[in-house]
């Protein structure tokens, strides 16, 4: 991906510019900075520091020592003084190239591209030579939330150079532009252009399922899947596009392929558990992928719970699936659903006391789920509390009332949000 690439490379040591700006202006005290460089480009921060101070007081406006102690500043963490060692650097030349240019990597470096797009940008126009600069300073744009100063940096740089990158770089922009149709067609440029590049179909598949057009995305992934055959992050987005068709059976087939790709990454079988009952035929196979999810990951919380939430849909045996439930309780008393899935199987057996206790802790965990204070409302009916079960139904009226329901079914269902590499 051209972005990350032109990142890796603007992020690489830049005290070479400190030298340019040194050999470019020699003067007496040549002997005091080269040894402040040379300490600051082995990381000896301390020396580098007592150096570079020492020829900031031969020459307090050299803007090859200011920048050398404003990033020896920062390294050190003395925030003020790297700061304050950068602005007298821009005051002292601020029209020199180099100085723009060091100027911009520090400002990234610390954390704020807001001010180091514009240092790049202007040393792209007085550069013209170097071909990344218009992309780094469009990318710098992108990180500081300002899409369309990219925007015209991005098309500038593609006058130029005609590269997927730079297609895939203007199309992250318009996506943050709010125009997702010029967004998806930078994005399917880019794939014309490098065919290669897994990152620009997965993009533009999740480009689609984020404005629910799944069936582009389905298409874009079976072409990616064409030459990344095996490729977990292709699999489990096209599992997202068939769900959001309806095809449950091809979901699942996809998310159970994901877990073959990648049996440790845990969103196939959190996207699996949402649909159970929609995949009776395959219960078997994905009851298995549990089994061994658990058998791999035996300290954690969602393998257990996973493997109790399978057994449930199979309908098991409760002694087989109690003790799951109890585990995954154990080792995480904070997820709301094993309480849930818990408090179920006690009422189902007529524990009623001890599924009350269940539900009530899962709505402290998910206050504002209405479904849980139905059950827990029927609960107290069956135990004779009617003034608990008229609270636990009044608050599942007004929670359903205030519920919007294109929010409550997009946390249900599988969402192009969770498609996330992990």
């Amino acid at each position: 991906m051209y972005a990350q690439q032109a990142a890796a490379r603007y992020h690489e040591d830049t005290v070479w510019i400190l030298f340019l700006l040194f050999w470019a202006n020699p003067v007496s005290f040549d002997s005091t900075l080269r040894a402040g460089l040379e300490a600051l480009q082995a990381n000896h921060l301390l020396v580098a520091r007592a150096k570079l101070e020492e020829a900031s007081r031969i020459q307090p406006k050299n803007s090859t020592v200011l920048l050398g102690l404003a990033q020896t500043y920062w390294r050190l963490g003395l925030t003020g003084l790297a700061h304050s060692a950068a602005a007298r650097a821009q005051s002292a030349d601020p029209d020199n190239p180099i100085v723009l240019h060091g100027l911009a990597y520090f400002y990234n470096e610390s954390g704020e591209p807001a001010k180091a797009a514009p240092l790049e940008a202007r040393y792209a126009e007085k550069a013209p030579g170097d071909a990344d600069a218009l992309p780094r300073a469009a990318n710098l744009y992108l990180r500081a939330g300002q899409p369309k100063p990219a925007i015209d940096l991005a098309r500038r740089a593609l006058v130029h150079n005609d590269r997927a990158g730079l297609h895939y770089l203007l199309g992250q922009a318009y996506e943050m532009d709010g125009d997702a149709e010029r967004a998806a067609a930078e994005f399917a440029a880019a794939i014309r252009l490098d065919a290669y590049e897994e990152s620009y179909y997965f993009e533009l598949a999740r480009l689609y399922l984020q404005h629910n057009n799944p069936a582009d995305a389905v298409r874009i992934l079976q072409g990616g899947e064409k030459i990344f055959a095996r490729s977990a992050q292709l699999e489990l987005a096209l599992g997202v596009a068939y769900y959001g068709l309806r095809r449950f059976t091809d979901a699942a087939d996809c998310f159970l392929r994901t877990i073959q790709f990648a049996p440790q990454t845990e969103q196939p079988y959190l996207f699996l558990s949402r649909m159970l009952d929609q995949v009776e035929d395959q219960l078997p196979q994905i009851t298995l992928a549990y089994a061994a999810f658990l058998k791999a990951k035996p300290d954690s919380y969602l393998a257990h719970f996973l493997y109790a939430k399978a057994l449930w849909a199979a309908n098991a045996s409760p002694h087989q699936i109690e003790p799951l439930l109890r585990q995954s309780i154990a080792l995480n008393n904070r997820f709301w659903e094993s309480h849930y899935q818990l408090a179920e199987l006690l009422e189902r057996r007529h524990d009623f006391e001890e599924a009350a206790a269940e539900y009530r802790r899962a709505i402290e965990l998910d206050a504002g789920n209405a479904d849980l204070h139905y059950h827990l409302a029927r609960i107290y009916d069956r135990l004779g509390d009617k003034a608990q079960a008229v609270a636990e139904h009044a608050a599942h009226q007004r929670l359903s009332r205030a519920e919007n329901a294109a929010i409550r079914r997009q946390q249900s269902a599988l969402s192009y949000s969770d498609l996330k590499s992990k």
